[in-house]
């Protein structure tokens, strides 16, 4: 079973465009912060939400039944413009139109009671659909039902209490979240749009959605999904592409009336842990050097320039063992040698060993040219619903 994304044939490029938006990021970071365990690539943001005001964090706790299963289609991305502010989107989210805000707040309690989300959110008003509603809510957590209740009877109330539970978020914790991931939402977006332009959509998906598929004849994006679908996007206003660095799966959004697009993790957060290019050279070079006599071989090269008679004689090795040790130490530069008449001399590469620990400084995470560590010093004593995951 697949949904199938079909784009103009005339230009289907054009139709595909990226975005991203700071109050969705916001959001879907929540659920680190209420299911920290189901989200282990987060656990040092879950860390830090541990500092959070108690207040803000049973507020969290208490309206995470909007985001915790299913995202509402109030914070789809591009209801307010390409890359808006946080002031911008939580403004929108207070105006939103009541009707459509119940219904989509509702969702996690919608599959139970009236077997998948209904299709016109005027059903919100509806006496018999709030108190299945409510039913459900109160099986689960009567304090949530509280809150539901409270939002039937006043819709704006209820996003005004999620706008501001939202905006204490950004104030407390997020906003320095958001300075230091939209660099990399940045880059998936400049790197997306690069491949869209010289490679095309194949590319592009390849990259940043690699579950997805290009059907070239049919212009369509088709994704693997739990049910079957066709969406026109021409007819619909073009496909955004949305990295996310809060997003644990491809995500789409494919339903009437908001903007189709794909949510998708950024590759550095769906890319599991790989080799630093580093660490190769490191490997060989301690490799090389993790061996007793290899080791004295390096040294002894490193005081002066010494041939292979001189070093068995040093050692009390036979010529061929010096040989075959030199060998190793070569192959991972860490001498070099030159013929002198009928020697050939080995010398210590030194500036090979400069390097080897500046890589195993960076491969480790350590600043270059970290200091060794030194005795303490005495001190002078003077803080189908939308975006169900694939």
């Amino acid at each position: 079973m697949t949904v199938r994304l079909e784009l103009p044939a005339a230009n289907p490029r054009g139709a595909v465009g990226f975005a991203y938006s700071p109050a969705f990021e916001a959001l879907i970071s929540l659920r680190c912060v209420v299911d920290p365990k189901r989200y282990p690539l987060h656990l040092p943001w879950s860390r830090r939400c541990r500092d959070l005001s108690s207040e803000l964090r049973d507020e969290i706790h208490l309206l995470s039944f909007a985001f915790r299963t299913v995202v509402p289609g109030l914070f789809e991305v591009g209801l307010t413009g390409d890359f808006p502010t946080i002031e911008d989107e939580l403004a929108r989210l207070v105006e939103f139109d009541d009707d459509a805000a119940l219904f989509e707040l509702t969702l996690a309690f919608q599959d139970a009671v009236c077997g998948g989300p209904q299709q016109d959110p005027s059903v919100s008003h509806d006496p018999e659909f709030q108190r299945t509603i409510l039913a459900t809510a109160r099986a689960q957590d009567p304090a949530v039902a509280e809150v539901l209740a409270a939002g039937f009877a006043d819709p704006a109330g209820l996003r005004r209490r999620i706008a501001d539970m939202l905006q204490a978020y950004w104030d407390e914790a997020f906003a320095e979240e958001w300075e230091r991931i939209r660099p990399k939402l940045d880059a998936a977006v400049t790197t997306g749009a690069r491949l869209l332009v010289t490679n095309g959509i194949a590319a592009t998906l390849d990259h940043l959605v690699p579950e997805a598929t290009w059907d070239a004849d049919g212009h369509a994006v088709i994704v693997p999904k739990p049910w079957d679908r066709t969406v026109d996007v021409g007819a619909r206003g073009g496909l955004s592409l949305v990295p996310s660095v809060y997003a644990s799966s491809i995500m789409i959004e494919s339903d009437d009336p908001w903007p189709t697009s794909i949510i998708l993790p950024i590759p550095e957060v769906r890319a599991p842990e790989v080799p630093q290019a580093s660490d190769r050279e490191v490997a060989d070079g301690l490799r090389a050097l993790g061996d007793e006599t290899r080791l004295q071989i390096a040294r002894l090269v490193a005081e002066q320039p010494r041939s292979t008679k001189e070093l068995a004689d040093i050692l009390s090795l036979s010529e061929s063992a010096v040989s075959r040790h030199l060998k190793t130490l070569d192959r991972a530069d860490i001498v070099t040698s030159e013929r002198d008449g009928y020697f050939v001399l080995y010398r210590l590469r030194a500036e090979r060993i400069g390097h080897l620990g500046g890589a195993l400084r960076r491969t480790l995470g350590l600043p270059a040219g970290a200091p060794q560590a030194t005795g303490r010093t005495p001190l002078e004593v003077k803080g189908p619903r939308p975006l169900l995951p694939v």
